[in-house]
């Protein structure tokens, strides 16, 4: 079924759906593409390009909330490449006009969930936080990704989330030094980088900043005092250090987020995706 963002609109029937995520507060800014996680958002969750004629269009979801696949399908009949994500809480969408960096759409990234490929040399989603406004520490972040084996472990940054405009960065990705790592100021390193699936649950908070992988402390301490005022997705800010492989839905949410939330939140997350 395909869906006006416009309007925020959608024809669901009787089915009483609820929303994955309705019980978890604090919520800032969701771009998940394989499904919708909130009843109270009605809108389109992807726009895509059809690579046969590049046409465009918005695409909704399913009663059960899930995107609909079958009409991606039969719409581009191939190949199509993701050129907006909206955001289904405040509006602040990623997007990306430049046809050549669009990453590719994939039906079935991981546990029959779409999301989207980055090709590791210029593919980028990118949005200012303009409705919303800048998310400042602490605030906490999910993630699910996979960075292709081909250069996992190669030396080279590579970078799964940045901010929207140089001077309030923040960074989750594999480091130069071969270590998964998040920064805002200052690194933070963790365990080895790999070629597996992860789940990302971050806390941005200073020098008490940490993160998990898989629902397991991977380290904690000083990441830096930078805000977060829009994102990229895919690249650095600097339009560098591309992602190579998978990335699912990225989630920001403020202060007042707990753990006993990051906890239900990564369970969640895995009972959709399931990554470990």
């Amino acid at each position: 079924m395909t869906m006006l963002h416009g309007t925020r609109r959608a024809l669901l029937g009787t089915h009483r759906f609820r929303g994955a995520y309705d019980g978890i507060a604090n919520l800032v800014h969701i771009y998940e593409p394989a499904r919708r996680t909130l009843t109270a958002y009605i809108g389109s969750l992807v726009r895509l390009r059809r690579a046969s004629d590049d046409a465009e269009a918005d695409f909704g979801y399913v009663s059960n909330g899930n995107l609909s696949v079958g009409a991606i399908v039969s719409w581009a009949g191939g190949a199509s490449y993701i050129v907006t994500i909206y955001d289904q809480v405040g509006s602040d969408d990623v997007t990306q006009a430049v046809a050549a960096n669009q990453p590719l759409f994939t039906a079935n990234m991981r546990n029959g969930r779409a999301g989207g490929f980055y090709d590791g040399a210029n593919d980028y989603l990118r949005g200012p936080y303009t409705i919303s406004g800048a998310v400042s520490q602490p605030f906490g972040m999910y993630a699910v990704t996979q960075l292709d084996a081909t250069v996992a472990g190669d030396g080279n940054n590579h970078t799964i989330v940045d901010c929207a405009a140089f001077g309030a960065r923040i960074l989750i990705r594999q480091s130069a030094a071969n270590a998964w790592n998040i920064y805002t100021g200052a690194h933070l390193n963790g365990n080895p980088s790999d070629a597996n699936w992860k789940i990302w649950s971050l806390l941005f908070n200073g020098v008490a900043s940490q993160f998990w992988l898989n629902a397991v402390s991977d380290a904690a301490g000083p990441a830096g005092a930078e805000n977060h005022a829009g994102l990229t997705i895919g690249a650095s800010v600097l339009g560098t250090e591309w992602w190579k492989g998978y990335i699912g839905p990225i989630i920001v949410v403020d202060p007042a987020h707990s753990d006993a939330q990051r906890v239900t939140m990564q369970n969640i997350i895995n009972a959709y995706y399931a990554v470990y």
